[in-house]
This record gives structure tokens, sequence and C-alpha cells, in this order.
């Protein structure tokens, strides 16, 4: 069982494309997760390749719409691939730039969502880099 003591504060920040002005737009959410990143290398026969990686867990469901449906509405919160989690709580960005020499993110790669078990360890899995 996690210990939610140990949860700290995540900005997910969303792409939307807002059909009345014809300009995507970000949408901001601020939600508790855990955050964890690795440094490391894998070593083959012929290579040395880095594998550094980050992987953020979020137990909240509240609010949280499929990729697809978010994207038809702009309501709620989603996790789709190319988004952005920031460390900590921020209030708007300017650019993606500005966002990544400013602040701890990561761009999100993959999600998976393991909704099986009981309530407390129910939760969002997200790989990024």
């Amino acid at each position: 069982m996690w210990n939610k003591d140990i949860l700290k504060d995540i900005t997910i920040i969303n792409k939307w494309f807002n059909p009345k002005t014809k300009e995507n737009e970000y949408k901001l959410k601020h939600i508790k997760g855990f955050w964890s990143y690795n440094e490391g290398i894998n070593i083959s026969n012929v290579e040395l390749v880095k594998n550094d990686g980050l992987k953020v867990f979020i137990f909240n469901y509240d609010g949280y719409v499929s990729p697809k449906e978010f994207q038809k509405t702009g309501e709620g919160w989603t996790l789709q691939n190319d988004d952005y989690l920031v460390k900590g709580i921020i209030e708007n960005i300017t650019t993606l730039t500005d966002l990544k020499s400013n602040y701890e993110c990561m761009k999100i790669m993959n999600v998976a969502n393991k909704d099986y078990g009981s309530l407390d360890m129910q939760h969002f899995e997200i790989d990024g880099e």
C-alpha cells in the first residue's frame, strides 16, 4: 500500500485544440502524485546507451476523462502522449521552451491505467522523458 503522505504536487498540462478560436490551448490541472527519476545506462556487447527514466504515479481519478473525450470538450483533465507533467504547481505557461528550461517537467510517452485491486492501489503509471 502507498503512503499517501509522500505524494507531492504535480501540474498536468493538457494540449487542447479550441474549435472556436482554431488554436491550441494549454489547460492546467493540479493534482497529487509520486514523481520518480532514475539515471542509468544499458550495456550490451556493442554499445553503451543512456537509459534515464521518469515515472509518475497518480492515484486520483477525480475529474479524469479519456483523451478522446477531453479533445471533444476540453473539460476535466486527461493523460495522453505528448502532454506534460510538471513537478510542483505552476499557474500558467507561455511556451513549452520556457517550461522545459524553468521547471522540472516530463513529456508523457506512455500511460498505463492500473485500475485493478483495492481502491487504494488503483493508479495511473506514466512514463516520460
